[in-house]
C-alpha cells in the first residue's frame, strides 16, 4: 500500500502541473498570453530610451516552466504607443485603453520572463530587447 502511494506521487511530479514536465520549458498557445504580456510594460519601458511608451502588439512565442512557482517566458512584439514619457501616464499605468498603438511607429521584439509564486504573493518580471523589427517584416 505504501509503495502504491509513492508510485502515485512520482507520477504526479513527473507529469507536473497541467501535464507539463516539472523543471522543463513547455510551449503553450501564445495568443492566450496577451494579457500576461501587459504585465511587462514597466520593465520594457525602463530599458526603452524613446520618447513614447512601448506597448505589446502580439505575443509571438510563449513557454511555461513549472519550478518553485511558474516561470512564463514570452517573446513579445512591441510598438510605440500614443503616450509620451513624462506625461500624465506613468509606465505602471499604461493600458491598452489609455495608450493605443501608434500607427507607423517603431517596433521591437522583447524576451520577457515572469516568475510567479502566488501563494507567496511573489512576482518577478524581467525584459530584454532581442532586436528591432522593421515595419515591413511580418511576425
Amino acid at each position: 500500500m505504501h509503495s502504491a502511494f509513492i508510485i502515485a506521487a512520482v507520477l504526479v511530479v513527473a507529469n507536473g502541473v497541467n501535464g507539463q514536465l516539472a523543471g522543463g520549458l513547455s510551449d503553450v498557445n501564445a495568443t492566450e498570453y496577451t494579457n500576461t504580456a501587459w504585465k511587462s510594460v514597466p520593465e520594457i519601458n525602463e530599458k526603452n530610451n524613446g520618447q513614447t511608451y512601448l506597448v505589446p502588439i502580439k505575443v509571438v512565442k510563449a513557454q511555461v516552466q513549472v519550478v518553485a512557482g511558474t516561470n512564463t517566458v514570452l517573446e513579445v512584439l512591441v510598438g510605440e504607443s500614443t503616450c509620451t514619457k513624462g506625461g500624465s501616464v506613468t509606465a505602471e499605468k499604461v493600458t491598452s485603453a489609455n495608450c493605443q498603438l501608434k500607427s507607423g511607429g517603431q517596433r521591437s521584439l522583447y524576451k520577457v520572463s515572469i516568475w510567479e509564486k502566488p501563494w507567496e504573493n511573489f512576482e518577478q518580471i524581467t525584459a530584454e530587447k532581442i532586436r528591432d523589427v522593421p515595419a515591413e517584416e511580418k511576425i
